[in-house]
Order: structure tokens, then sequence, then C-alpha cells
């Protein structure tokens, strides 16, 4: 099965939440059809992973105070729309529009636009043309796979890995695994589990390539998953089985060849809500292009227990060497803040 894959795989339309290009998760429990403004003073900045959450206090016409959560994107997406861990201090005024949270006695913002003194610090729409579009006056050239990329989000995305996947991509023992999929007990986010491959390559955040002799190491800083390619192993005998599998490089020509097996089970390894099992198999290249300012980036995907056919994609990555490439902490709190049904 034939997918145009880049970066989180999600069908994304320009009114669709930014947070979920990035998050491991729906905005179900926000009300889409109600939207509300506030303005308040910030008393705290939760900047870590899965999702930076800002609290401002906003003093009503009565004098009551009133403590409002927003739950941002995660630091990787803020990173990219110019965001640090010292945007903001304690203090500074903001006024943030959003959808509120259906439970109306939890006061909490899924924002669509934020404003300091009268400067925009994050709007949706922008924040979309911000991750998608890669500036051409910025190309900087590599003769290796080794450094520091950019991962590109066109908006033409498949909702395989973050929409439920379609019936004819599953086996029936697929199909029944999505059916009985629960976000709030089983998403590994809520445990701070790390994304695997191929979700960790085509999420849209920094990824840093490093070669040492025979190995390769590929790091993601959306949240950290981390990924060792040995060049001098011929086969998966005697690995041990991990989130991230075992995998095994050689080069063909100037494309690297990866070829991973040994995964542990996932109940979202193959996509949103769908299981991945021992049978998973993932194969991808990566190939810097003539000028050297991206890879291109291919994988097939299978698991014969959970897939009626094997999933094939494609997303590029721009060399961006003095980029900031960050990990940020898991934060459990964070983590489970935003699956709780409240």
């Amino acid at each position: 099965m034939r997918l145009t894959v880049s970066l989180f795989c999600v069908a994304l339309v320009l009114n669709s939440p930014l947070p979920m290009v990035y998050a491991h998760h729906s905005s179900a429990r926000f009300d889409k059809t109600q939207e509300v403004t506030v303005e308040g003073a910030v008393t705290q900045v939760k900047w870590a992973n899965p999702h930076v959450y800002i609290y401002i206090d906003q003093v009503t016409g009565s004098g009551q105070t009133i403590n409002w959560e927003i739950e941002g994107a995660p630091p990787a997406g803020l990173r990219r729309m110019g965001w640090s861990r010292d945007k903001l201090q304690v203090g500074d005024q903001l006024i943030v529009s959003g959808n509120p949270s259906r439970n109306t006695s939890i006061k909490s913002i899924f924002p669509r636009n934020i404003e300091q003194g009268g400067e925009t610090l994050f709007n949706e729409r922008d924040a979309f043309r911000l991750i998608s579009e890669v500036d051409s006056s910025q190309q900087v050239r590599s003769d290796t796979l080794h450094g520091t990329w950019l991962t590109v989000l066109p908006l033409s995305l498949i909702p395989h890995f973050m929409e439920t996947p379609k019936r004819e991509a599953l086996t029936d023992v697929g199909a029944e695994a999505v059916g009985r999929f629960d976000e709030r007990t089983m998403n590994p986010a809520i445990n701070c589990i790390r994304n695997a491959a191929p979700m960790s390559m085509i999420k849209p955040d920094v990824k840093q390539i490093e070669i040492a002799g025979n190995l390769i190491v590929i790091r993601s800083d959306f949240e950290g998953a981390e990924r060792t390619i040995h060049l001098n192993v011929l086969t998966h005998d005697g690995a041990s089985i991990s989130n991230q599998g075992h995998s095994i490089g050689k080069w063909e020509g100037e494309t690297l060849v990866i070829d991973t097996t040994h995964f542990s089970a996932n109940t979202m390894g193959n996509g949103w809500g769908l299981l991945s099992g021992t049978q998973k198999h993932l194969v991808e290249r990566l190939t810097l292009n003539t000028n050297g300012t991206s890879i291109a980036y291919e994988f097939e995907l299978s698991d014969p227990e959970f897939l009626s056919a094997p999933i094939t994609g494609d997303v590029e990555l721009v060399y961006r060497p003095n980029m900031v490439f960050a990990i940020e902490e898991c934060d459990l709190d964070s983590a489970r803040r935003f699956l709780e049904n409240r």
C-alpha cells in the first residue's frame, strides 16, 4: 500500500488544530464549537515533553482571579515557531484565544492565538506555514548524512499514523485491535514511552545523525527517541527485543539502507490506535540529494499480524547545521494531563 507520508502522517487541513501534528492525542476534551478569549499574567510555564503548559491569572470585572491552563505544543514544535524555554516570564501579560475544555469546571484552553503587547506569539495558521515551508536562502551543503536535519511538513498528509487507519489497510486482527483501543489507558505517551520508527522519523522535528565508525545513531528532539544502527552486523540473530528494535545498516552507493526487526509490542507501534507486534519489520532508505542540501527518507513497514499489506512512505529532511537540537525530559504529569477525562 503506497502512502505519501510527510512527517506525522495525518490528513491536515488549515483549520485542523496544530498540536495534532506533534501530539500523541486528539483535542477531544476541548469544545471546538466554542471559543473564548482571556487576558492575564503568566504564573507558570511548564516546559517539558510531551506538551508545554502555560498558566495565566485572569482578573475578572468583579475582582475574581481565575487561573487558566493553556495547552501548548511539545517543546520541539514550539522551537520550530521561534519559542525557547525563556520565551515567557512570570508576570508577562498574554491574550489567549482558543477552545475551552468541555468540562466547564476546568479552566483550560486549546489555543488558536496568543498575543503579548500587540505581538502575535502564536497563531495556528501561521504556525502551519512555519513548519511546512523551507527557506531556500538558508540552504547549506553537506557531504555526509552526519549532522543536524530539519524534517519538513507539507500540508498534504495521509491519515494512517494519526487518524484511525482505514479498514483496507488492516487484517481482521488489526481491525479488532483498533476497535478496542482506549486512548486514555493504552496510549504509550501516558508512560512517556517514546515512539519507534517510522513514526519517530516522520515527525516534524529536528533530527541529529551521528556516524562514528561502524555505528550510526539517529536522535529525534520531539521526545528524545534514539536509534542505533549497526554497520558491521550481518544478521539479527541473538538481538534483544526492544521498543526501537534491532537495526542493521549497509551502504548501497550513496544510500544508507536500514533493516530493523526485534521490535517489542507497542499499542501504537503501527499507527494511531494500532498495535505493532514482534513480526514488525521496517526497511528504510536515506539518500543524500545531489547538491547535499537534503535527505530523501523512504520506508516500507510490514507487520502481517496487523497490516494487510506493507505500508510505504517518504519524507524530506533538510540540512540545518546551525539549528538548535535539544531533548527535553518527559514529565509524567504533563503526559497524563491531556488524556485525563476531566
